[in-house]
């Protein structure tokens, strides 16, 4: 019963990351097959609203937690959400090699902004140095960033930034039923602001398929937070490897050309890398799936 039990645990745990690395591995298929299917301001908008409507009709809470909290709640959700979406906002395409490569140091920035803002007891060293793995291998692998343009560094700087310490503040808040709403109404303001600038400056448009990509779109979201507030924020960044590495061996799979030795070894960082951020630190605080809250996995 008790193996069972520890089983039935894990998979209440792990489940929403597991399906969340799956679908976003696997949308670019999606994509292919329908340019309309894929992500802009707008799709991302409506999918986060409609899924913090979904969330509040089916579970009904009362208003009963602090303005400061809430807050906290919408603005870290609003950075996480929109930090990988914050290329759309650009004029001009940028690359997804550069943009996967940046989203690849959102472990760092995360092990940076937990350690400034809570003491532990292990090296800032042994934080970075997965998220640093991760991008040695995609460097292998893809094209490396031009560093040209001001205003794409811009971007693939803010990319990793918005999103870890959007990560980090989202966690900080207190666990409760209106946290993950309140982050997707923050996500659906701050996408609907930038759609809507967009669309204003002719940037963008709604394509046909909208429907389409509002609905992965708000199921990405809404697992994305789900797997956050059960893993916190460093297991969570285990995706920006793992991620990169599914679509990887995806396109291996289906063009089967060979491959070299320097795309196995990166194929071998980022599966190291992934495999280092799933461990959980020694001091970062268990998700208990019977409890409102956290609670250390270590007794005192």
């Amino acid at each position: 019963m008790k193996v069972r039990s520890r089983r039935s645990s894990s998979w209440l745990l792990w489940w929403p990351f597991a399906l969340l690395c799956l679908i976003r591995g696997s949308r670019w298929i999606l994509s292919e097959s329908l340019p309309g299917s894929a992500t802009t301001l707008g799709s991302a908008a409506v999918g986060c609203g409609s899924a913090a409507a979904l969330y509040l009709l089916i579970l009904r809470p009362a208003v009963r937690e602090q303005a400061g909290q809430l807050a906290r709640s919408a603005i870290g959700g609003a950075l996480l959400i929109v930090g990988p979406l914050i290329a759309l906002v650009y004029p001009h395409s940028i690359p997804a090699a550069s943009l996967t490569i940046a989203l690849a140091l959102t472990p760092v920035v995360i092990a940076v902004a937990e350690a400034a803002t809570r003491h532990t007891s292990e090296t800032l060293a042994g934080r970075l140095w997965p998220g640093l793995a991760a991008i040695a291998g995609l460097l292998l692998v893809l094209t490396q960033p031009s560093l040209a343009s001001p205003g794409e560094d811009l971007i693939l700087m803010l990319t990793p930034l918005l999103t870890g310490c959007g990560a980090v503040l989202f966690c900080s808040a207190r666990p409760n039923v209106w946290r993950i709403p309140a982050a997707l109404l923050g996500a659906a303001a701050a996408l609907g602001i930038g759609a809507a600038i967009n669309i204003a400056m002719h940037l963008g448009t709604w394509p046909d398929t909208a429907g389409l990509a509002a609905g992965f779109d708000a199921l990405e979201a809404l697992l994305s937070l789900m797997a956050l507030g059960r893993l916190f924020a460093t297991r969570w960044s285990a995706q920006f490897a793992i991620v990169p590495l599914l679509v990887l061996l995806e396109g291996i799979a289906m063009l089967p050309s060979g491959t070299s030795a320097r795309i196995i070894a990166g194929l071998l960082l980022l599966a190291i890398a992934a495999a280092a951020l799933l461990i959980p630190p020694s001091e970062e605080p268990s998700f208990d799936l019977g409890a409102s809250a956290p609670h250390p996995s270590h007794s005192d």
